[in-house]
């Protein structure tokens, strides 16, 4: 598990991936930079070479140390996400969600009782804290698991509480998620879920991109490349107002396999050729392995797949730019 650290800014950074690249960044609000003290965002994601599984944690300012609410409900989700069986739909995903942050609420209660609270503090702010401690640290948050490595791929999304989550499909469009939640939801180390948990389950087939993000970024839209490099540059001698934390995940092969479709034409039954396909089965997949192509063949389906995959992405990421959030 990869986990971004709460007390410096992590810069927009990208980790390829076989079947991707996944993006993040973290950046404190200018208060907490001016106090030198840790952010109340988190960010935690584990990956192979086809799972992904990523939360972004909102700590409430208003209960007790709610960075720590952010890290366990982050750790929590990433470790039981990984393991997690493949929901059959949104609302059975959305009680398996609620039923596992229940659960979460022993290591919470520990936690919660063990933390120190820093020394010399003023005792009016001491018994202030310890008064939220008996109410507990909460955290919203965003969470999903991405599964490619299977006969099928899918997508299983949660949220609680209103950080912004998004996917784009291949032609660019907002995928119908559902409503956003609000502040009122969240969840509480010591009592588990307040308010409902929020789902969506489906077919990763014809997705390109998928995010999650606390309202730090301070955008009523998914942020384009140019308002992550706008906020990249800007945040360089203004700090956001509040706790900004990203997590985008970009599916390159999704976009391969809509190139693939563009270039193959249908065809009839009467014209399909019969040419006999060995099964070949690599890291548990199964292709068909097709005749051999001449060398002059190969060459020229190179060159063209390799032109129409470029135009392709380069209309796709142009498109990124004028996404709207009610497409």
């Amino acid at each position: 598990m990869i986990r971004v650290r709460q007390d410096t800014e992590t810069p927009l950074t990208t980790l390829a991936t076989p079947f991707g690249a996944l993006r993040y960044l973290y950046a404190r609000s200018g208060d907490s930079m001016e106090s030198d003290t840790v952010g109340q965002d988190y960010i935690a994601f584990r990956n192979d070479a086809a799972r992904v599984t990523f939360a972004v944690c909102d700590g409430v300012g208003q209960s007790f140390i709610g960075e720590l609410a952010a890290r366990i409900l982050g750790d929590g989700l990433v470790e039981w996400l990984w393991e997690a069986p493949r929901p059959p739909d949104a609302v059975t995903f959305a009680a398996q969600v609620r039923a596992a942050l229940n659960a979460l609420t022993d290591e919470g209660k520990r936690q919660v009782g063990a933390f120190q609270l820093p020394p010399h503090l003023p005792p009016l702010i001491v018994q202030a804290l310890e008064n939220q401690r008996e109410y507990g640290s909460e955290s919203m948050f965003v969470t999903g698991r991405i599964e490619l490595g299977g006969s099928e791929s899918w997508i299983a999304l949660a949220w609680l509480g209103d950080s912004p989550i998004a996917a784009i499909d291949i032609n660019g469009q907002l995928v119908d998620l559902g409503p956003q939640g609000h502040t009122s939801e969240r969840w509480n180390a010591l009592t588990g879920v307040k308010g409902q948990i929020h789902a969506w389950v489906g077919s990763a087939e014809n997705v390109a991109r998928v995010m999650g993000y606390s309202d730090g970024l301070g955008l009523s839209h998914p942020p384009t490349e140019d308002d992550l490099t706008r906020l990249g540059a800007l945040w360089q001698t203004t700090p956001p107002a509040d706790d900004a934390a990203l997590f985008d995940v970009r599916l390159a092969p999704q976009l391969e396999a809509a190139v693939a479709k563009v270039l193959a034409p249908p065809i009839r039954a009467a014209e399909a050729p019969s040419v006999p396909a060995a099964a070949v089965v690599e890291k548990g997949s199964v292709q068909s392995e097709p005749a051999p192509l001449e060398g002059w063949q190969r060459a020229a389906l190179v060159g063209l797949t390799s032109l129409a995959l470029t135009l392709f992405m380069v209309k796709w990421l142009v498109e990124q730019d004028h996404v709207q959030p009610d497409s």
